[in-house]
């Protein structure tokens, strides 16, 4: 089980996306109980990044924007361990699934989760509204606790995965088109259920805020590519 012990989220509008998460992630801390220090790993999960970069990881720069450990190493010092996962919009969970085994590993501490995206070039095809969110999470304490997560690809099309090609009259990398899959929809009654065009942070942001209300206790995202995972929340 993991707990988040506070989260903000804001849409990304003109600022970047390592602007918005930073200044997410500062405030968070900021009317939080722990110091900054206190974090020891970071996870970003998304999809899109500017220009189309998956290196380095995007986390490895909201460590450094954030000034967190960014230190010499030696057998004595302080070390913040932060990296990506990318799995569509299922990401969310694949972040949150990490962090808790990763904290078993090393106990105390926290982690920062950081999920969002931003517009990879001006040339590429973009209908979306992106909203970064931020998560700080521990392996116990007060706050909504993830019991379990369940992860389905039954109706995963390979075909359906997010694609960068050349467009040869923009002289340009942009996103592929592709056509996404239907999945049939259950438990629309319990379940909160986000739309599928979507994408993480605002996934993460409108089931959060119907948590936090007292609306649902359950969360399932549907990837454009056929996958899914289906959340409970106690």
């Amino acid at each position: 089980m993991v707990v988040i012990l506070g989260w903000k989220s804001s849409p990304i509008g003109r600022s970047s996306l390592l602007k918005s998460i930073c200044n997410l992630s500062r405030k968070l801390i900021a009317e939080s109980s722990i110091k900054l220090s206190d974090v020891n790993l970071i996870i970003h999960a998304g999809v899109y990044r500017r220009n189309f970069r998956t290196e380095p990881a995007f986390a490895s720069h909201v460590q450094g924007e954030l000034g967190l450990k960014c230190k010499a190493l030696s057998q004595e010092s302080e070390h913040c361990f932060s990296f990506d996962v990318s799995d569509g919009s299922c990401s969310p969970y694949v972040a949150l699934n990490s962090a808790k085994h990763m904290m078993k590993i090393k106990s105390g501490g926290y982690a920062l989760i950081t999920i969002g995206d931003e517009r990879p070039n001006s040339q590429s095809y973009w209908p979306y509204q992106p909203i970064s969110c931020v998560m700080l999470v521990a392996l116990e304490g007060d706050g909504a606790k993830l019991e379990s997560t369940t992860f389905d690809s039954k109706s995963f099309e390979t075909t359906a995965v997010i694609s960068t090609i050349f467009d040869g009259i923009k002289s340009a990398n942009v996103i592929g088109q592709y056509s996404p899959v239907e999945l049939e929809i259950t438990n629309q009654n319990e379940t909160f259920i986000g739309d599928t065009n979507w994408l993480s942070g605002r996934h993460m942001h409108e089931f959060l805020t119907k948590y936090s209300q007292g609306l649902t206790k359950f969360h399932q995202i549907n990837d454009n590519s056929g996958k899914s995972v289906t959340a409970t929340w106690v």
